[in-house]
């Protein structure tokens, strides 16, 4: 397998960003890899963040996958943010758009998956639930809860939570019932019946969002949307992310 750094000039964000790829051996006999995996990394790290804490070369490499690792800045919820950039433009349309242009290896691979950990699980379900046709399976490991909830609840002290919904979304009001309200994905995908791709979700047992979790699972549960659940011991922390992008690369392709 082998690994590229490059930095891409974004039209959408105005300033030069990491993109990483690693690309399996398939590709240098001129094979397309049979699936492409975006990994999104939380909202203090960057985009050399799997590279540096998980074994993600090792788990994809029996899968034959491309994996594109992404990079964006602070706690902006991969939004097109009011006061700031287009972070999700960027993600969703600019990223892969440039990855076939620059690797036409790339085009035509239908298989694709999202992942993350933190808020680039939230990322990943939003993604998978806004653009659902694009992807076979998701995972949202860490992330699972309701953005609503977290950020109008005093009790949820986020450092600069007042600065982020302004920055991001301009105002709760606004957040609510958008394309970043994470409520509002499921009930859209309820009310138009969408054909979602197989969606993962995975935590920590002492996780502090591990509550949240619950009352998300529950709610897809009663709406009828199926989520394959995982839980292990451990916090927020990178043991459980290593561990649970393992177990989701093994739920989500067939190798059948």
């Amino acid at each position: 397998m082998g690994m590229l750094h490059f930095d891409l000039m974004s039209e959408k964000l105005g300033y030069q960003n990491s993109l990483y790829v690693i690309l399996p051996d398939c590709v240098r006999e001129g094979e397309a890899p049979e699936g492409i995996l975006y990994l999104l990394h939380g909202g203090t790290g960057n985009g050399l963040d799997w590279i540096r804490y998980s074994s993600i070369e090792r788990y994809s490499w029996p899968y034959k996958l491309a994996v594109v690792m992404t990079e964006t800045d602070g706690s902006n919820f991969y939004a097109d943010m009011v006061h700031g950039y287009s972070y999700f433009s960027y993600l969703t349309e600019e990223v892969p758009n440039t990855l076939e242009a620059l690797l036409p290896i790339l085009k035509g691979v239908e298989k694709r998956y999202v992942a993350g950990f933190s808020m680039g699980g939230y990322g990943a379900f939003k993604w998978a639930f806004n653009k659902p046709d694009y992807f076979t399976a998701a995972a949202n490991l860490s992330g699972v809860s309701f953005v609503m909830d977290i950020l109008s609840n005093p009790e949820h002290q986020l450092p600069g939570k007042l600065a982020m919904i302004e920055n991001n979304w301009g105002s709760l009001d606004a957040l609510r019932g958008s394309i970043s309200d994470s409520k509002a994905w499921i009930d859209n995908a309820v009310a138009n019946k969408t054909k979602l791709p197989k969606l993962f979700a995975a935590i920590g047992t002492e996780d502090p969002s591990y509550a949240l979790c619950q009352d998300y699972l529950a709610y897809c549960d009663k709406m009828g949307v199926p989520i394959h659940y995982e839980e292990m011991p451990g916090g927020h922390v990178w043991e459980v992310w290593d561990e649970m992008i393992k177990r989701f690369l093994a739920f989500a392709i067939d190798k059948k």
